[in-house]
């Protein structure tokens, strides 16, 4: 038996949820959440219960994607009010955790909306793109434009790992992937979200954050590098630093053990 349900908040916000736990964990995923078509399956709802096995005792760990047909010009700080206005609907307020471009939306959110963040987890980001992360972010905002989805996500594969997968996974993405991946609802949600990405720059206003704040990514990540994990945590007031050494930017998923351990005493504590 699956131990979860899927379904879409007011506003028309995707939703996965696992776990049984008191405490509410939510979790705002990365750019390439428009690359499916926002509909969460039984299977993913099995996928995502094993990925946050660790977080289900304690936490009801609910996984919220962006809508669907996102306006033209949308901004990280809009897609932050719109966050805001679901979890308040919803839970009241949460512990949020940002992955990538969902952790820039999740600074924004603790900034504009304090009262809805209780302790916040930015993993794999930062208050902006490194510059080497813009130019992999521009080439993926331009393979938008043709619709390459399959090379978006090699893009990304590349990034992930710092093993031989960087070399192996990319070429299958980029082939094979365009045949069985899952493809955009609305193709302009994909560059809409990359250039609100590319937009974002957070060094001011995340002086104000007042959450409880843990920044956590790789060593190697080129999207969001560790001078740019040091920035962002030196800008949070009280904000924790932990650096996955040998990590790219996947080192959720690269170092999941140490990654998650790392994240749940925080929380914890």
């Amino acid at each position: 038996m699956v131990r979860g349900e899927t379904g879409r908040f007011s506003g028309g916000f995707p939703y996965a949820r696992v776990g049984e736990g008191p405490e509410t964990l939510v979790f705002l995923p990365g750019v390439t959440d428009p690359l499916f078509d926002g509909d969460y399956s039984r299977v993913s709802v099995r996928f995502l219960r094993r990925y946050y096995h660790r977080f289900v005792g304690e936490y009801t760990v609910y996984v919220i994607s962006r809508p669907r047909g996102l306006e033209a010009g949308k901004t990280i700080r809009d897609m932050a009010d719109d966050y805001a206005r679901v979890i308040g609907e919803e839970f009241g307020s949460a512990s949020v955790w940002g992955l990538s471009m969902g952790g820039c939306v999740a600074q924004q959110l603790a900034v504009e909306h304090p009262d809805r963040v209780e302790d916040l987890v930015l993993a794999a980001t930062g208050t902006r793109l490194s510059a080497e992360g813009r130019e992999l972010a521009d080439g993926m905002r331009r393979r938008a434009y043709d619709h390459d989805w399959g090379s978006i996500r090699a893009t990304v594969a590349a990034e992930m790992f710092p093993d031989w997968r960087r070399f192996v996974y990319p070429p299958m993405t980029a082939t094979i992937g365009r045949f069985t991946l899952p493809r955009p609802a609305v193709p302009a949600d994909a560059w809409i979200s990359i250039e609100a990405l590319l937009d974002y720059d957070g060094r001011a206003s995340v002086r104000a954050i007042e959450s409880r704040t843990l920044v956590i990514g790789g060593e190697n990540d080129r999207f969001f590098p560790p001078a740019i994990l040091e920035e962002t945590a030196r800008a949070i007031p009280g904000a924790e630093l932990h650096v996955v050494e040998g990590a790219s930017h996947g080192a959720f998923y690269t170092h999941k053990p140490s990654f998650e351990k790392r994240i749940l005493a925080f929380l914890a504590a």
